[in-house]
């Protein structure tokens, strides 16, 4: 159980990080000025807590 959920935060940081950082631009699924209100919103919180889940997946996988 605590595989999967340890996999979870590496996907779901993995995923989030790419958006958070606009390696996947958000304007593929939203229209542009909602992308562009959602980064001033939330984009400097995410980009430190998806690359944080990220690192907390791997070493909690690890060890």
């Amino acid at each position: 159980m605590n595989t999967i959920l340890e996999l979870i935060a590496i996907v779901g940081g993995g995923i989030g990080s790419l958006v958070a950082y606009k390696i996947v631009p958000l304007d593929r699924f939203v229209e542009p000025g909602e992308a562009a209100i959602w980064y001033e919103k939330y984009g400097k919180l995410f980009r430190i807590l998806f690359p944080a889940a990220l690192i907390i997946g791997l070493v909690l996988l690890l060890f």
